[in-house]
């Protein structure tokens, strides 16, 4: 705490944070500040509706999705805590056209296998019997895996199984697959978006990231029939849905690769999940409302003297602690998700 009190002088009018991680306490207890949520990547998973969000000042968020979320979940949170601001690192993104038809290519992305069986979102399991099906339909792959999946024994399995199918389709047919170095080092994920025509993951964060594409999107529910899939992951209704017993899976990757009967309700899904913004100069939205906040919603003069007033005075609990008291010892629980620390943490949850 005393080191903070070194850097949080009077100019600084504004802290933004890029996840809930339990640390982040010590410094939203300077009333002063006005403390900004950014959080990371966007997506139906529980760590975009943690309850602990609601202790900051505001709460950047994508879209309406973003906001309905904690909501749906029984999270109560204040509508004015929220900005809509898009997602502005999907600028990058290019958009489906001419050259994505018909769909040739096709990124598989699977997010990792969590840390407890109920956030197991992963279809790696499956992963195998998918790019088969994709290699027999003629198409060229791109196989991006969370990193954090290399960690698990038998997702590792799954991954060395998949790049041995590409790398022997390849070999054979001269197909143009990308795995490895190539996918996950040479490209970002949002590079892996632009080499493909169409996508296959789970929930996942790049999901969203890759509506803002417009190209067709598959989901893979592991552990949920088709309509709890889509009730407990909206997203999921604006995309083709495989079981995990790949019953269907035939007739996801006809809609997927041909037919793609769900392009207009996807372009409705993107403006929910990432706002009302033009592709044109989209992250301006973010940007403009990230200068509001700075320059112009500071917070009034008695918060930053009571602050400095309760620091000089040492504070009930003791110098240094802008509320007092060892801001550990009443931390919020809940932490980051690992995975917003992985190297794909800024596109693959």
């Amino acid at each position: 705490m005393r080191q903070l009190d070194d850097v949080v002088v009077p100019s600084i009018t504004t802290a933004f944070y890029v996840n809930n991680g339990a640390l982040n306490a010590h410094l939203v207890r300077y009333p002063q500040i006005n403390h900004v949520q950014l959080l990371h990547g966007d997506s139906d998973k529980a760590t975009s509706f943690n309850p602990i969000t609601g202790m900051f000042d505001k709460i950047f968020v994508a879209g309406q999705a973003g906001i309905d979320r904690y909501e749906h979940n029984g999270i109560e949170i204040p509508a004015e805590k929220f900005t809509i601001v898009g997602r502005p690192q999907v600028e990058a993104v290019e958009q489906q056209g001419p050259n994505n038809l018909p769909v040739r290519t096709v990124l598989y992305a699977p997010t990792w296998e969590g840390h407890f069986a109920d956030t197991n979102y992963g279809s790696l399991p499956v992963g195998p019997q998918i790019i088969r099906a994709l290699v027999e339909r003629e198409c060229a792959v791109v196989f991006r895996p969370h990193p954090y999946s290399y960690r698990n024994p038998e997702a590792l399995a799954r991954i060395k199984e998949i790049k041995e199918i590409l790398r022997e389709d390849k070999e054979v047919n001269g197909r143009a697959h990308l795995w490895g170095a190539l996918a996950e080092k040479a490209l970002d994920a949002f590079g892996c978006f632009n080499a493909a025509d169409a996508m296959i993951s789970d929930v996942s964060s790049v999901v969203p990231d890759f509506l803002y594409s417009g190209k067709p999107c598959g989901l893979v529910t592991m552990s949920f029939s088709i309509p709890e899939f889509e009730r407990m992951f909206p997203l999921a209704r604006s995309a083709y849905v495989i079981q995990r017993d790949l019953a269907n899976l035939d007739e996801m990757l006809d809609e997927l690769l041909v037919t793609d009967s769900k392009a207009e309700q996807r372009r409705e899904t993107r403006e929910y999940y990432l706002g009302p913004f033009p592709a044109e100069n989209y992250a301006n939205a973010f940007v403009e409302a990230a200068r509001n906040v700075v320059l112009h919603e500071q917070k009034p003069n008695d918060a930053l003297q009571a602050a400095t007033s309760e620091a000089d005075e040492g504070g009930e609990g003791g110098e240094g602690s802008p509320t007092g008291g060892d801001a550990t010892e009443d931390a919020p629980t809940g932490s980051s998700d690992p995975e917003e620390d992985s190297v794909n943490s800024d596109e693959q949850d």
